[in-house]
């Protein structure tokens, strides 16, 4: 076979073989996830869920057309995961993408299903626009029906769409029940977490009567910032409740600040103190203050602008243990918080850890007074970690599970007297702890891979003074054993030439 013969050979072989990877590609298909969080893999949870579902789901997208470049990745992302859905649950899946910005008619129907209308930033002939766009959908199964009021680009999207179909699957929902007479504040000052909450239980207020018990409908028991004393006879009822297996999420202020009204900081007594006993656990005394800390807005006097210094009473954390309630969360911020101490039996008790602050962290005597021109040394953050969050399980007996934290607003969105929107962290930490203590953690895994917070680990001192001397001599020392190779096989090259015989 002459040379191009067998190069034209050679040439429809590849392009035969390509093709059979091609056809092979399409029947059966293949995909290799790289990312830490498995970003692009369905979780087991939300593949057990759409396989198992009693009845198809129609999911209808209603996105405008044009959007801009930012919108319109979340676009591309929810139809390619609505793809994946589909495939992996064999047809029980099924959906349409609707351009409502064409029609008045559908774009009211999208917003009178629920459908969020968002303003984008458009430019067109050199000039900015602000433009109404839609970027939500509408679940169907059967009768049923339920929103995803607006879509954003960015991780967390199958947590969206997987809850909104557990949503529909689910025809009867637990009952959270958010404990009120206590000057709690009002369900309608927790509506971040009653929207979290929601995608899988429904929510309603209660209150403790000293003649009944607590009503059993309800799965599980928020206790959330009580600001006044709380009577023994309602603590021996939430233990009556706890006894015949539901769970409790208590969220305590323990520190007293009003920082629009006063400097001074000291510690609340509601009279839980001794329940907390009863159950092996100690909040205070003491205020934790840690290094790694949010920041707050100060009037600077000489220029008369708001400027953000480091606020050490705000712990910022992002260290979370193996713990269920700790699962998937990013970034948590409380303000003034207590450490919590665990003071029960561990042969009867299953103590774990949520949440601790970071390496650097101290515990302040209150009362006190908050100086905002206080020049903090690492002499104040001596104490190490603190423990801010704790869950407690009986080991022997079917007695409900407690999460206790030691910040009563961090899912409240008090800042201060003033409402702020909450961290993400924030609210998964509640829904995490709300799903272990009414032991519904199936879909606890997804909720993971919504992390957007993704910090570098500090290495260290000695670490960065050794990656500093690598990135300084490591070319160097390459060119030079370059240098070093090349010299030695130009030598030899040498060598062989002046051998008799070399040139023939």
């Amino acid at each position: 076979m002459s040379r191009r013969a067998a190069s034209t050979a050679i040439l429809l072989l590849s392009l035969a073989a390509l093709a059979l990877v091609n056809i092979l590609g399409q029947r059966f298909k293949f995909r290799l996830d790289l990312t830490a969080d498995r970003a692009y893999t369905l979780d087991p949870a939300t593949l057990r869920l759409i396989r198992g579902l009693p009845e198809n789901v129609t999911v209808t997208a209603y996105f405008t057309d044009g959007l801009p470049p930012e919108m319109a990745v979340a676009r591309q992302d929810f139809k390619d995961l609505l793809t994946e859905y589909g495939e992996r649950s064999g047809g029980k899946v099924a959906y349409e993408f609707l351009d409502p910005g064409g029609s008045e008619a559908l774009t009211a129907k999208a917003v009178r299903e629920g459908v969020r209308p968002l303003l984008a930033q458009t430019r067109k002939k050199d000039r900015s626009e602000n433009i109404q766009v839609l970027m939500g959908a509408v679940l169907r199964m059967g009768n049923r029906q339920t929103v995803i009021p607006a879509l954003r680009e960015g991780p967390g999207m199958e947590w969206i769409l997987t809850s909104a179909i557990a949503q529909l699957a689910r025809t009867d929902k637990p009952l959270i029940g958010v404990l009120q007479g206590h000057h709690e504040p009002p369900l309608r000052a927790l509506d971040e977490m009653a929207v979290q909450l929601q995608a899988q239980y429904d929510v309603e207020a209660t209150a403790i009567y000293d003649a009944f018990p607590i009503n059993e409908r309800f799965t599980s028991l928020l206790i959330i910032d009580p600001r006044d004393s709380i009577p023994p006879r309602h603590l021996e009822r939430i233990d009556e409740y706890m006894a015949k297996g539901h769970g409790v999420v208590l969220a305590f202020g323990a520190v007293e600040a009003e920082l629009a009204r006063t400097a001074a900081v000291g510690m609340r007594d509601i009279g839980i103190g001794p329940w907390l006993a009863s159950h092996g656990l100690e909040v205070g005394p003491g205020v934790v203050v840690d290094a790694r800390c949010g920041q707050v807005s100060v009037l600077q006097s000489t220029i008369q602008q708001p400027v953000a210094i480091n606020f050490p009473f705000y712990p910022l954390m992002d260290r979370f243990g193996s713990h269920p309630v700790g699962h998937g969360l990013d970034l948590v911020m409380f303000q003034f918080a207590a450490p919590i101490t665990f003071t029960g039996d561990s042969t009867r008790l299953r103590y774990t850890p949520i949440l601790r602050t970071s390496d650097k962290s101290g515990v302040l005597q209150a009362p006190l007074v908050v100086d905002l021109r206080h020049a903090w040394s690492d002499a104040d953050f001596a104490a190490g970690p603190q423990v801010v969050g704790a869950a407690l399980e009986p080991r022997d007996t079917a007695q409900g599970r407690l999460a206790v934290f030691s910040n009563g607003n961090f899912c409240t969105g008090d800042q201060g007297g003033q409402q702020v929107s909450l961290p993400q962290g924030n609210l998964d930490l509640m829904v995490n702890a709300v799903d272990w203590v009414t032991r519904n953690t199936g879909l606890l895994s997804i909720r993971g891979k919504q992390k957007s917070f993704r910090p570098i680990r500090d290495p260290g001192d000695q670490m960065r003074t050794l990656l500093k001397w690598l990135n300084l001599l490591l070319p160097v020392a390459l060119v030079l054993l370059y240098g070093l190779a090349r010299m030695q096989w130009r030598r030899r090259q040498r060598k062989q030439r002046m051998q008799p015989g070399h040139v023939r």
